[in-house]
């Protein structure tokens, strides 16, 4: 069974080791910044570090439009997109284009024998309005084209602005290397997506989820009485904190600090308040952190960590950074551990 998997740019490599750990994977059949395609041995529903995970159906390399829909149409895609589709069903359908991510107009003498090929696996006719499944065919900008089959409209919670999805959650997560005994703590929690996020991944000691703003702990501590929180709510510690002030944390009591501190963009701080407002952080972070502590921040690209390091004597070092896409803004990922 073939698959193709979206996630934000930047997070490629640590992808595929997620996808090698969690699957029964045979093998990756291509990848870039922000897809990925892979033949697995067993069926797959979802990755929760994953955008979208599709049914692939169809994928090869094209230099246009034409070529792609000649290449698909030279497949023996009837098995994988049977497979797809519920058996001994009419299903209708629609087959969308879309160039580097962006609708493409159809070439109708193509188009047409591509939707005779597949009513003669699925049994269904076209319907634009309201069908049954999605097909997209993707042509990409390093010529890469893939059919990908998608059933109904993908279900997305809707999140407050500024929000972390969870599977951008889920990937820095994975980079703090999470474990059973983890002492957790995010300072700038705003809506809370890392720590609740780091809540449903399973075991660990404590989190706690701060942030200077009450009325974003209140609103934490609101969700928490849900019932769906019902297990976890006690080990679950919602705190208003001032992250460049953490008095009431010991030293070495945290095991692990994923955060998405203020990147100045929206909060209207300039260059000097945010270079103060790190330095007081990462030297509160530095004395908070266990000596096998680990953190995972993700900063605006115009934040000079690696600059506010070499100038100051905080005992921290970055061990791993790499640039990503997080909802079209560039951004940084460090890791960074005690020094």
């Amino acid at each position: 069974m073939e698959y193709l998997g979206t996630f934000p740019a930047g997070f490629t490599e640590l992808v595929k080791r997620l996808i090698e750990r969690d699957t029964s994977l045979q093998e990756f059949l291509f990848y870039d910044e922000s897809v990925i395609a892979l033949r697995s041995e067993w069926p797959l529903t979802r990755l929760p570090y994953l955008k979208h995970l599709y049914p692939l159906i169809a994928w090869g390399r094209a230099k246009d439009l034409q070529s792609a829909y000649q290449l698909v149409l030279h497949t023996p895609f009837q098995k994988a997109l049977t497979f797809s589709a519920e058996p001994n069903a009419r299903r209708s359908f629609v087959v969308r284009l879309f160039i580097e991510g962006k609708p493409a107009p159809i070439i109708r003498e193509l188009h047409e024998k591509l939707e005779k090929a597949i009513m003669e696996v699925l049994g269904g006719r076209p319907n634009s309005e309201r069908p049954d499944l999605e097909l997209q065919l993707h042509l990409r900008k390093n010529q890469q084209c893939y059919l990908i089959v998608q059933k109904g409209k993908p279900s997305e919670e809707e999140l407050p602005a500024g929000t972390l999805p969870p599977y951008l959650c889920r990937l820095l997560l994975e980079l703090s290397n999470p474990q059973r005994d983890d002492i957790f703590l995010d300072p700038f929690m705003g809506s809370a997506a890392l720590p609740l996020e780091r809540a449903r991944m399973g075991p660990y000691q404590m989190i706690f989820a701060g942030d200077i703003k009450t009325e974003k702990v209140e609103a934490l501590k609101a969700r928490l009485k849900q019932k769906q929180w019902e297990k976890r709510r006690k080990t679950i510690f919602p705190k208003v904190l001032n992250a460049t002030q953490l008095d009431r944390f010991k030293d070495d009591f945290i095991t692990r600090i994923v955060s998405d501190p203020p990147w100045g963009l929206y909060e209207g701080l300039d260059m000097q308040a945010i270079l103060e407002l790190y330095s007081n952080f990462l030297r509160e972070a530095a004395r908070l952190l266990s000596k096998n502590g680990r953190m995972v921040l993700l900063v605006g690209s115009g934040v000079p960590l690696p600059e506010i390091f070499s100038n100051s004597d905080i005992p921290l070092k970055i061990i791993e950074q790499f640039p990503v896409l997080v909802s079209g803004q560039k951004a940084l990922v460090y890791v960074i551990i005690p020094e």
